[in-house]
């Protein structure tokens, strides 16, 4: 593990930090009430010359939920009018479990930051939505290749976007199983789907597979349809439901592990406690994690237990509220 993959962050004592009388000061005149509201103009309640009510931008939250909503709504309108689209459908729920795992994140949270552990399967997005992609072009005429059995017509998708999706698979539970650290990772992935597109494009494959025994590559609509269900619903209720179930609670003066099934709860004086960012793996935790990592927490006592907590989505911004937490309680010791 490199230097620069990690990132300790040392919890102990606080720093004081600016002119505390000053701040005594700037806090006390925030806690007192105006007299008069002509003085203070409530600048953030109304505007200037209007006296209106000013209106306040919509949050990241407020637009996943309207996104999502939208993506539902055209879903639920394009299997209506001719065929059901699955892609936006499936988008628009992740959306929807988005808010609901922010607000649950943010409701809990109130006093202190909670993050939580995710499972693996948290990086395989990109097969389900590979698979709904492609059931989805099957439906435009003219990319789907028809044929006839027993007096039904099947829509089979084209051998390069099947192998394609397959080489997608590939990378992913490969990236997701072993560990190649650093550049070596991003250069291996690289070289694999560079290698898989050129060959879909300058349409090569055949000739491969039939150096290969003539084997042949053909999957209907329904196969990757299905394919993206049965990788999508435990997904789901993975990321948003399962996975919110253990989490650390950090606070000023303690930090709580919580296990809301089995378990129980434990907890340890925040003071003394080391943290420490692992992110080794770049393809699982930057290109299919979104900026994700691994906590590792070393609590102040005895036997110096390692507790491991992977898979922390936006790792970065958990780790400075935690400074930000313990800061402000630098301050108040002082």
């Amino acid at each position: 593990m490199s230097e620069e993959d990690q990132t300790s962050v040392p919890i102990e004592g606080g720093t004081s930090s600016g002119n505390s009388k000053a701040e005594d000061i700037s806090s006390g005149l925030d806690r007192s009430e105006p007299k008069n509201n002509n003085q203070t103009g409530d600048a953030g309640d109304k505007e200037p010359e209007t006296g209106k009510k000013s209106r306040l931008p919509l949050s990241l939250t407020h637009w996943f939920g309207i996104s999502g909503l939208i993506l539902i709504i055209s879903s639920v309108v394009s299997g209506v009018l001719n065929h059901f689209l699955i892609t936006p459908f499936a988008l628009g729920i992740s959306l929807i479990g988005a808010v609901w795992y922010i607000s649950v994140r943010r409701r809990s949270s109130s006093d202190g930051v909670i993050f939580y552990s995710h499972s693996q399967i948290l990086y395989y997005w990109p097969i389900w939505l590979g698979a709904f992609v492609i059931s989805d072009l099957v439906e435009i005429p003219g990319i789907a290749m028809s044929i006839t059995i027993a007096d039904v017509e099947t829509m089979l998708a084209p051998p390069q976007m099947a192998l394609f999706h397959l080489l997608v698979v590939a990378v992913v539970v490969f990236f997701t199983s072993v560990n190649i650290r650093g550049v070596w990772a991003v250069v291996f992935a690289v070289t694999l789907l560079a290698m898989g597109l050129t060959l879909s494009v300058m349409n090569w494959w055949p000739q491969v597979f039939q150096y290969l025994g003539g084997l042949s590559l053909h999957a209907d609509q329904g196969f990757y349809r299905v394919m993206g269900v049965v990788l999508f619903l435990p997904w789901l209720l993975v990321v948003f439901v399962f996975d919110i179930r253990r989490y650390f609670h950090f606070l000023p003066t303690q930090i709580k592990m919580v296990n809301e099934i089995g378990e129980g709860e434990k907890t340890y004086d925040s003071i003394g406690v080391v943290m420490e960012k692992k992110r080794d793996n770049f393809m699982q935790h930057m290109a299919l994690g979104f900026g994700s990592g691994d906590v590792i927490l070393i609590p102040k006592v005895a036997d110096r237990e390692v507790i491991t907590f992977p898979n922390v989505l936006r790792i970065n911004k958990v780790l400075d509220q935690i400074q930000e937490i313990r800061e402000k309680r630098g301050r108040n010791l002082h």
